[in-house]
């Protein structure tokens, strides 16, 4: 993902890691996650000092975890995959960091998200967050500010597991988890089979809810356009 515009080509490559920690070194010393888990940081800070939890905290954590494959989805196939003639590209400039992306995947620089998109995604998260998770307060009579600061620290967790796991499957690293495993195939299938399929990174219910996880790899055309985009 990229929407803020500057040249982030690195040496480091997501090949060049091969085991957990050396992911997890990656991970901790880029800016992005240090802009993302110092947002996450300050989020559960206040919610911890407002206190006041009830069963709208549960449902709204199980809302925001349902929702992130169909969430992911809808950005990756709109936003950065928007056509080139598009105002979402031409104005705004949705897909342009993605497509350096798709150009060389395994290039951290362009992999990891830059720190500016890490901040606005975080600002854009705490506007999601002041639409269903008030009303969903709202209609359970429970606290709005305390609702709205769990659902903002839930998206962040997301935003957070995003980064991780968009680093992990393009490395060498090979999952114990089944989960992860699944996610890196799948991913992988995206960058070098077909770019309109697979589109989820932590998730596949959104492939699986709107069409575009395939049975088999061989039910779907290798994409002469999969780097190019």
């Amino acid at each position: 993902m990229a929407f803020v515009q500057f040249d982030r080509r690195s040496d480091e490559k997501a090949t060049d890691l091969r085991t957990l920690g050396q992911v997890a070194h990656t991970y901790l010393t880029h800016r992005s996650p240090h802009v993302i888990l110092s947002g996450l940081a300050i989020a559960v800070a206040i919610r911890l000092a407002v206190g006041t939890y009830g069963v709208a905290d549960l449902v709204v954590l199980a809302v925001t975890v349902s929702m992130v494959g169909v969430v992911e989805w809808f950005i990756h196939l709109f936003l950065l995959h928007a056509p080139h003639d598009s105002v979402r590209m031409t104005r705004f400039k949705t897909g342009a960091g993605h497509r350096e992306h798709h150009l060389d995947p395994d290039d951290i620089g362009w992999l990891m998200l830059g720190p500016p998109d890490a901040a606005v995604f975080l600002a854009l998260l705490l506007l999601w967050n002041a639409t269903w998770p008030l009303l969903l307060a709202w209609a359970l009579g429970a606290s709005l500010l305390s609702t709205y600061l769990t659902a903002v620290a839930a998206s962040y967790i997301m935003l957070a597991h995003y980064e991780w796991t968009h680093l992990l499957v393009h490395t060498r690293y090979r999952p114990k988890l089944g989960y992860y495993r699944r996610l890196a195939t799948h991913h992988r299938l995206h960058h070098y089979r077909n770019e309109h399929h697979w589109l989820g990174v932590t998730s596949r219910v959104g492939d699986k809810a709107l069409g575009t996880l395939p049975a088999s790899k061989s039910d779907v055309p290798l994409s002469d356009t999969a780097r190019t985009l």
